[in-house]
This record gives C-alpha cells, structure tokens and sequence, in this order.
C-alpha cells in the first residue's frame, strides 16, 4: 500500500523590497541630499560675498564718516554780530519814523497851503486892493501878507472877511504896518511874527 503526502510544504513568500530595489532607493536618496547640500553650499557661499560686500561698504562709509568728522570745524558766532544787528536795527526804526514824520509834515504842509489860499482867493475883492505877496510857512500856521489898496476902508474890508473865513478865523496878525507910498497907494504888510521884517523884492 503506498502513502502518499497530499500536504505540500508551505514556503514563505517574499513580497517585501528586493536587495536590489533598496540599493536603488539608498543610491536616489544619497544623491538627492548630495544636490540638496550643494545646493545649500551655493547658497551659502552666494550670501557670503553679499556678506562680504556689505561688510566693506559699511568700512567705507565708516571710513567716510570718520573722515568728514575729522575735517569738520563748527562755525562760532561773530561776538560782535548780536550788537552790529541791534544797531542796524535801530538805525532802520530810526529811518522808518523819520519818514512817517516826513509824510505827516508834506500832508500837513499841502493841506494847510490849500486852504488858506483858497480863502484868501475867495474873500479877494474885485477892485481897489491887491496883494504883491504872500507868505506862507509851518503848514499854514504862519502868514504874511503884502499889498496896496487905493482907499483907507478897503484894508479893514478885506480883514473882516477874512476873519469871518473858518480857516482865518480868530488869527491875530503880530504886525500891522500901513504906508501910503510916493504912487498916493497905501502900501500895508501884515505878519503873524512881529519878527518878520523882510521887504518884498
């Protein structure tokens, strides 16, 4: 009677990587970290030499600042400058008041021209008395008249109208001088100054 084995003898199976297959991925692996770490040498040495270079623009500019701070020389103020500009200065408001009194003196001055000439232009009779001058000084304030007239009354005439002018009014003259001349005219010559004794050219 012959036996016979109907059971087969079980042999492991292999289904993991080969011996071959894991060599391969070691080699893949190794070169890839060999590139990776010359790829971050590159790196590091680009960024070295920018190091480097920023290293030594800032020596030069340093070398710059040092010397800019070495050649430098701090202006000082002129101890006499503060005075000359306080003099100036006073010199200039000195000038500047000077000429607003000026300008106040012309328009004095015009304004009170004016007016008495006017005055004395209106109250002026038609006949019978002329004036030869007129002298007016400080704006007005001071008057000489100088004229003839053929009659006696007519002088005192005049004068009254005059004092009944606004701008003649409560004026006084200081001189009164009345002649009667070789022409048979009297010759008169009021002043507000009794100083004032210059003849008519």
């Amino acid at each position: 009677m012959q036996n016979l084995n109907l059971y087969q003898v079980v042999r492991p199976s292999r289904s993991g990587p080969q011996r071959t297959q894991m060599l391969g991925l070691l080699a893949v692996l190794l070169l890839a970290c060999l590139l990776h770490g010359a790829w971050q040498g590159w790196q590091l040495r680009g960024a070295n030499q920018r190091l480097q270079q920023a290293e030594l623009g800032a020596q030069e500019q340093e070398t710059r600042l040092a010397a800019v701070q070495a050649s430098y020389v701090e202006p000082t103020l002129d101890a006499r400058l503060p005075g000359e500009l306080a003099g100036r200065e006073a010199q200039n408001r000195e000038l500047q008041r000077l000429i607003n009194y000026l300008g106040v003196l012309a328009g004095q001055q015009r304004s009170g021209f004016v007016a008495p000439l006017l005055a004395l232009a209106e109250q002026h009779p038609q006949g019978g008395l002329w004036l030869s001058g007129i002298a007016l000084s400080e704006g007005g304030s001071q008057m000489r008249l100088q004229g003839f007239s053929q009659q006696q009354e007519d002088l005192p005439r005049y004068l009254e109208r005059l004092g009944r002018s606004p701008v003649f009014k409560g004026r006084e003259f200081a001189r009164f001088d009345v002649q009667r001349g070789d022409d048979q005219l009297l010759h008169f010559d009021l002043s507000s100054r009794a100083d004032d004794k210059e003849k008519t050219p």
